[in-house]
């Protein structure tokens, strides 16, 4: 098996402040409620795409212009199979209040136990964590406000085709990451069909100033897919598929895409190679 098996996957860890009525001596007066999330894209080939992580930290400031201050948050570890969430869905696994501020960066740690396991196999194969994240990884420049008594969210992805890499046999686990606001940018959905295509969708975008690549595969049951936190812009879309199964790919353009919008790319029908050179 190797890297290229891996089409996509990703997760959101999301931070939420919620308002609230307390009494005096409750903590939650002025302060962040902070939940923290997990989502995912699925991927045909790999069934689980088990993440240890052991520590989460943020690194938080009164104002732009104080020290940084870095506080652990109350997570006791897990190991989570990311494949399970996908295009929405998600699993809050952090819920406190913490003090209002700015928060610029954050720190995942993770754990020894990350595995995989192949669609065609039952069998585990243990991911090794790349000797650059032992320590754990930063997550640089994420700036993002956190106002008391309003809900802010800060989304962490994770892509998983660039996160693991085989090596004389073994597989290592180095994830690459991104995060940003959840007002960030805009939505980019739509539906693929048929179901029998087993399509994956990515889209591309390069400018000037940014070159961004995003991938996710299609709910099996309706063929839904979803991409959060895109940058405004025009974007490329690709849906391909595997060629064995004789569908032709599909590439086009896509009107620009908003902060704060959805831009819904509603029904998109892959042909059969054989009827299109039969037209």
């Amino acid at each position: 098996m190797s890297l290229k098996l891996l089409r996509s996957t990703s997760f959101f860890l999301v931070f939420v402040l919620v308002f609230t009525t307390c009494s005096k001596n409750d903590p939650s007066i002025n302060a962040t409620r902070l939940r923290i999330s997990l989502t995912d894209a699925p991927t045909l080939l790999i069934r689980e795409l088990n993440v240890d992580i052991q520590k989460i930290e943020v690194s938080t400031v009164e104002s732009e212009n104080d020290n940084e201050t870095w506080t652990t948050l109350k997570f006791n570890g897990g190991v989570f199979n990311i494949l399970t969430l996908s295009n929405g869905k998600s699993k809050q696994i952090v819920d406190q209040y913490f003090p209002s501020g700015v928060l610029r960066q954050i720190k995942i740690t993770f754990g020894t136990k990350s595995n995989i396991v192949a669609v065609t196999k039952d069998d585990v194969i243990d991911l090794i964590l790349d000797p650059s994240i032992q320590d754990g990884v930063v997550i640089l420049d994420v700036t993002a406000n956190l106002y008391a008594n309003y809900i802010s969210n800060i989304m962490i992805d994770i892509n998983a085709a660039m996160s693991v890499y085989e090596l004389n046999g073994n597989y290592f686990f180095r994830p690459t990451i991104r995060a940003f606001p959840e007002t960030f940018g805009g939505t980019l959905k739509g539906v693929v069909s048929p179901k029998e295509a087993d399509a994956a969708v990515l889209i591309t975008k390069v400018s000037e100033t940014e070159r961004d690549t995003l991938f996710t595969v299609p709910e099996s049951t309706n063929g839904m897919f979803m991409f959060k936190g895109v940058s405004e812009g025009n974007w490329k879309v690709h849906v391909i598929t595997m060629p064995e199964l004789g569908y032709k790919d599909t590439v086009f353009i896509t009107d620009s895409v908003y902060t704060g919008k959805i831009l819904d790319l509603k029904s998109i029908t892959l042909k059969k190679i054989e009827d299109i050179e039969n037209e």
